[in-house]
């Protein structure tokens, strides 16, 4: 990636990734075999941590993850994360060990104030269908269908987000009863809406998150952490979680 002179270029190349993104929206026809999912933590010590998780989607079962290690490009600013974190994640993906049908990331996909977070940026550069499921938001109105108190099965849709034209941006998701707060289910690119809150909540088990990056989030935080405590060095990242089995959800 290039380093950028201003934000205002960063916010140019976002205009454009949108036109192309949202040309790629569509349901999404077949049922994905294996799901990627991303997320970044921080250390300390030694930067950001991101990780790349695979899940099967059939058997929900956590296949294998990598990890990529170093210094973001950008500071966090608002509406860019993508240019702080992808490629970071983009290193991170390149290491796992088969490939994916699918991937969902830790952030917004449309749902954002020019249409194009970082879901969106991933997804059009592997070409591939890319789902953003952020806890916060970022863009847009909230309607809202039901009260959260409403909610009896989950995960529980009780919204949506819209833009200033009314546009559909993301689907409001109370993931699980412990939850007060919604998380935010958004199409990157290569897929619709519905097929994005279908999958995603296909993938919500009574985790907060949908299963792949509930896993890249658990093991990021859990590597930056070992960094930061000495007991890793970036070398020795796949000796820092002996079994997979440590992060199966139970």
């Amino acid at each position: 990636m290039r380093v950028y002179e201003s934000v205002e270029k960063l916010i140019d190349v976002q205009k454009k990734i949108a036109e192309r993104a949202l040309d790629t929206i569509r349901p999404l026809k077949v049922v994905p075999k294996r799901v990627a999912g991303l997320d970044a933590a921080y250390s300390r010590t030694y930067g950001g941590v991101a990780v790349a998780v695979l899940v099967d989607f059939g058997s929900k079962r956590l296949i294998n993850y990598s990890v990529a290690v170093g210094e973001p490009r950008l500071e966090y600013i608002p509406g860019l994360l993508a240019f702080r974190e992808a490629p970071l994640l983009y290193t991170a993906l390149q290491s796992l060990e088969h490939d994916f049908d699918l991937v969902v990331v830790d952030g917004h996909g449309i749902s954002h104030p020019r249409k194009a977070g970082i879901a969106t940026h991933i997804g059009l550069a592997l070409g591939k269908p890319s789902i953003g499921v952020a806890k916060k938001r970022l863009y847009g109105n909230e309607v809202r269908v039901k009260e959260t108190s409403q909610c009896i099965e989950y995960p529980c849709t009780i919204g949506y987000l819209v833009d200033e034209n009314g546009y559909r941006l993301a689907y409001l998701v109370i993931p699980n009863k412990k939850s007060r707060a919604p998380v935010y289910i958004s199409p990157g690119a290569g897929i619709d809406l519905n097929s994005a809150l279908r999958v995603a909540t296909e993938m919500m088990p009574g985790t907060k998150l949908p299963l792949p990056t509930h896993y890249a989030d658990r093991i990021s935080k859990h590597i930056a952490r070992q960094l930061d405590r000495g007991v890793l060095k970036p070398s020795q990242l796949k000796k820092g979680i002996k079994r997979l089995d440590d992060f199966i959800l139970r």
